[in-house]
C-alpha cells in the first residue's frame, strides 16, 4: 500500500495525492560452540549463518558486512520489533512509521527516494521472502520464537533479487526436537509512562517428537497488548479529551513448524504462520509530549495488518551437492489504516482510509555444493506471482474523493554464484549473476475513472568478491554488486502533469539500480576475546524513484535523478578481563547526496537538489552494549545496558524538516537459576519523546515514553 505518500501530506497534496493513488532446514542451526550456558552471551565467531546459500559458514569467515544474532541475545537486548532490531545495524535508520503494524526501514540512504514502490530492503522468513509488491513495509516478526536473525547490509542482487538492493534481512525460525519434549515460556508486565493501563504479553511454545528421530513439531505463539498513551480531541487540545490513553496496540500470532527427515540425506520442513497488530488510533500524532492527536471530529482511528504465511522447504543431498526447493504463499488480508484530518478552512474535518490486501506465491529451486573442496557455488531460478490491492477513501462533509489500485507481477530470475578457494584457502575470488524479467500489470480506479498501465522490465546483477585470509583470526575482502528496483506503474493523468513541469516521466518509471563498492576487514585479537569487523562503502544510487508534487497540485511520480552514499561500518564485541562482562558496539558515519538532480525536479522541490543530502540518512548512528554474568551459588547474577545514539536526518516533509539528533538508554538486571530467569528492565529510561520520525507536523512519532517491567522465562530448549 502507498501510506506513506498519502500521510505525509496533510493538504492539499494529501487530497490529490488521494485522488490519483490509483497507487536450511535442521542442518543451518545458528549453533553455540561453547558448552556453557544457553543463555550466555555467544562469541560473534561461533555463529553459523547460511546467508550464502551454499552451506553452513562461520560468521566471522563470510566475507560480506552481515550479523546475526541469536535469539538469547535478541532477549538479551530487548528486541521485541522491527525498530528495536534496527538500532542493533549499522547505517540503518527508520524511513517511515504509521502504525505498530506498518513501518519501514533503510539501509545505507536506500530511503532517499521516500517509502514508495518496490521493497528495497528483502526479509525473508527462513529461505523464502516476505512482501508483496508496491509495498516497503517490514513483516512485523514476532521475536519469541525466532532462531537468529542474518542481516546483509548492501545489494543482494544475485542470491536475493528483486527486493533485496539495500540489503536482507533473514529470520530464522525454530525448529522441533525430533528426540525430546522441549518447551519455553515468557511472562511480561510493565508500565509506560502516560499510561492509565498497564502493558502485558506472554508467549509459549512446545516441541515434541511424533516419530522420534524423524518427525517432529514445534507449536509457538504469543499476545502482547500496549497500553495507549495519546489522548484523543475532538477539536482543538483544550477541554477534557473525548477518549484518554486511546492509542493502545494488540499483537497477537501463532506457528507451527513440522521438520520430517526419512533419512540422513533429506528433509522436509513446512511452517505455517499467522499474525495480527491491532492499534486503535496511529502511532503519528499532533504532539509527543504531552502525547494526543487533535481536531479528529468523531473519527475511530485505527490500523489493522493480519496475514498468514505458509512455506515449505525440502533439502535433499546428492553427494557433492544439495537440492533445495523453498515454496511460500502469502496472504495478506483485508486492513490499512483510518485517521481523521483537519484541512482548515473551507474542508474541516475529514477522514481518511487506506486499505487493502495481497498475494504472494514464490517458489526457488537451487542446488549448491557440499563437500569441503576448494570450489563452491549455487545456482537456482526463481518465480513469483503476486497481486496487491490498495484502496482509498478520503471524505469531508463537501468533497469526497476514493478509489483503487490493483498492482499484479510475474517474474523470474536465474542466479548463479560461484567461488574458488586457492593457495590453500588464503585467496578466494567470487563472482555471480543474476538476469531478472518481470511482467507488471496496474488496474487503477478513482473516482470512477478506471486507467490501466503495464511495464516490462528485466535486468542483469551481478557481484564479485574477493576475501584474503592471511591467518586463521584476519580476512580482509573486496565486494562489488549491483541492485534493481522495478519501476512504479501511475496513471497517464499523473505522467502527464510531471511531463508538463519539465520532467521526463511516464506511465511506467524507469528502474532504479544502486552500484555498491566496498572494502572490509573482520578479525580477533586477545585469544578470540576481542572481535572487530570494519567495512568502508561508497553506493551510487541511479534513476532514484520518488513522489513528486505537480505545479497543479497533483501528487504523482518522477525519476528525480542521481545519489551517492560513502560511509564506514564497525562492530566490535569484546570478552573483557573481567569475567563475565562482555562489550558490543556498532557505528555507522556516513556522508549522503544528491549528485544529478533533474533541474525541474529541483525546481518544484528545492529539497531536493544538487549536494543536499540523501533524505532519511542519518548522518551516524552508534549503540554501545554490556552485559555481565556472575555465579551465586546455584543461580546466575546478570545485568544489562545499552546507549544507542542516532544523527541528524533529512525527512521528505518541507514542514518538519528534518530529525533532530537523539538518544535511547535501557537498562536491566536479573537471576537465571536451572531454567528459569526473572528480569527487571528498563526502556527509554530518559524518556525521550521524539519525534523520531514524522509525516508531517501533526503526524509525529517517537519512542514509547518510559517504561519500567519485569519478565518471567522458563527454557528447556
Amino acid at each position: 500500500m502507498k501510506v506513506s505518500q498519502h500521510a505525509a501530506k496533510l493538504r492539499l497534496g494529501l487530497i490529490a495525492s488521494a485522488a490519483c493513488g490509483l497507487v536450511v532446514s535442521a542442518p543451518s542451526l545458528a549453533q553455540d560452540a561453547s558448552a556453557g550456558s544457553a543463555n550466555a552471551p555467544v562469541d560473534a565467531g561461533e555463529i553459523v549463518v547460511t546467508a550464502l546459500k551454499s552451506g553452513s559458514v562461520r560468521l566471522d569467515k563470510v566475507p560480506l558486512a552481515i550479523q546475526a544474532f541469536n535469539g538469547d541475545v535478541l532477549k538479551q537486548r530487548n528486541v521485541r520489533d522491527g525498530a528495536d532490531l534496527i538500532q542493533l545495524i549499522p547505517g540503518a535508520s527508520q524511513a517511515q512509521e504509521i502504525g505498530a503494524g506498518y513501518r519501514i526501514f533503510s539501509f545505507r540512504g536506500s530511503g532517499a527516494g521516500g517509502p514508495i514502490g518496490d521493497g528495497l530492503i528483502g526479509y525473508y522468513l527462513d529461505d523464502t521472502p516476505f512482501g508483496v509488491p508496491n509495498n516497503q513495509a517490514a513483516p512485523p516478526v514476532q521475536y519469541f520464537d525466532i532462531d537468529r536473525v542474518e542481516v546483509l547490509r548492501g545489494p543482494q542482487g544475485t542470491l536475493y533479487g528483486l527486493g533485496s538492493s539495500a540489503g536482507t534481512i533473514i529470520y530464522h525460525t525454530k525448529n522441533p526436537d525430533l528426540d525430546q519434549v522441549t518447551y519455553a515460556g515468557e511472562l511480561e508486565l510493565s508500565k509506560s509512562a502516560e499510561a492509565s493501563d498497564p502493558n502485558y504479553r506472554g508467549a509459549a511454545a512446545i516441541s515434541f517428537p511424533l516419530v522420534p528421530g524423524k518427525l517432529g513439531l514445534r507449536v509457538s505463539g504469543g499476545y502482547d497488548r500496549r497500553a495507549g498513551v495519546a489522548d484523543i480531541y475532538s477539536g482543538a487540545p483544550t477541554g477534557t479529551p473525548r477518549e484518554r490513553d486511546a492509542n493502545h496496540v494488540t499483537s497477537k500470532d501463532v506457528q507451527a513448524v513440522l521438520l520430517w527427515k526419512p533419512d540422513e540425506l533429506t528433509s522436509v520442513r513446512t511452517r505455517f504462520w499467522y499474525f495480527a497488530t491491532d492499534q486503535k488510533y496511529l502511532n503519528v500524532i499532533n504532539s509527543l509530549d504531552p502525547p494526543f492527536a487533535a481536531f479528529q471530529g468523531d473519527v475511530v482511528g485505527f490500523d489493522k495488518r493480519r496475514a498468514w504465511y505458509a512455506s515449505n522447504t525440502l533439502e535433499r543431498e546428492f553427494g557433492a551437492v544439495t537440492l533445495t526447493n523453498a515454496t511460500s504463499y502469502q496472504k495478506s488480508l483485508p486492513g490499512g489504516f483510518q485517521v481523521g484530518l483537519n484541512l482548515g478552512a473551507p474542508l474541516g474535518t475529514g477522514v481518511l482510509i487506506n486499505g487493502g490486501d495481497a498475494r504472494n506465491f514464490v517458489n526457488e529451486l537451487r542446488v549448491a555444493t557440499s563437500d569441503a573442496g576448494p570450489l563452491k557455488g549455487v545456482a537456482g531460478v526463481f518465480y513469483q506471482n503476486a497481486r496487491s490491492l490498495y484502496t482509498f477513501s478520503l471524505t469531508f462533509p463537501a468533497f469526497g474523493l476514493n478509489g483503487q489500485t490493483i498492482t499484479k507481477t510475474e517474474n523470474a530470475a536465474v542466479f548463479s554464484e560461484v567461488s574458488y578457494e586457492l593457495f590453500g584457502g588464503k585467496l578466494v575470488p567470487l563472482v555471480g549473476l543474476r538476469y531478472f524479467k518481470d511482467r507488471r500489470e496496474a488496474d487503477s480506479i478513482s473516482n470512477g475513472v478506471r486507467v490501466q498501465s503495464q511495464a516490462r522490465p528485466d535486468a542483469l546483477t551481478w557481484r564479485a568478491n574477493l576475501a584474503f585470509n592471511p591467518s586463521s583470526d584476519w580476512m580482509l575482502f573486496f565486494n562489488a554488486g549491483t541492485g534493481f528496483r522495478s519501476g512504479i506503474l501511475q496513471s497517464q493523468a499523473q505522467a502527464d502533469a510531471v511531463i508538463a513541469d519539465g520532467v521526463p516521466s511516464g506511465i511506467s518509471l524507469t528502474p532504479d539500480q544502486l552500484r555498491n563498492l566496498e572494502v572490509g576487514m573482520k578479525g580477533a585479537l586477545l585469544d578470540g576475546a576481542l572481535r572487530v569487523a570494519v567495512s568502508l562503502y561508497d553506493i551510487k544510487y541511479t534513476n532514484i524513484q520518488s513522489a513528486f508534487n505537480t505545479s497543479i497540485g497533483l501528487a504523482a511520480f518522477a525519476n528525480l535523478g542521481d545519489g551517492k552514499a560513502q560511509g564506514i561500518d564497525m562492530e566490535m564485541t569484546w570478552r573483557t578481563p573481567l569475567q563475565g562482562l562482555t562489550l558490543n558496539a556498532i557505528g555507522n558515519v556516513n556522508d549522503s547526496k544528491f549528485t544529478r538532480v533533474r533541474p525541474a525536479f529541483a525546481g518544484a522541490d528545492p529539497r531536493i537538489s544538487n549536494g543536499l543530502r540523501l533524505l532519511n540518512t542519518p548522518t551516524h548512528n552508534f549503540r554501545l552494549d554490556a552485559s555481565y554474568e556472575r555465579p551465586i551459588g546455584n543461580a546466575t547474577l546478570f545485568a544489562t545496558s545499552s546507549a544507542t545514539f542516532i544523527g541528524r536526518s533529512r525527512l521528505g516533509d518541507a514542514t518538519v524538516n528534518e530529525i533532530n539528533p537523539y538518544e535511547l538508554y535501557q537498562a536491566s538486571i536479573g537471576v537465571r537459576f536451572d531454567r528459569y530467569e526473572v528480569r527487571l528492565f528498563g526502556d527509554n529510561l530518559s524518556d525521550l519523546r521524539g519525534p523520531t520520525s514524522a509525516n508531517g507536523p501533526t503526524l509525529l512519532a517517537g519512542p514509547r515514553p518510559r517504561t519500567i517491567g519485569v519478565t518471567f522465562r522458563v527454557n528447556t530448549n
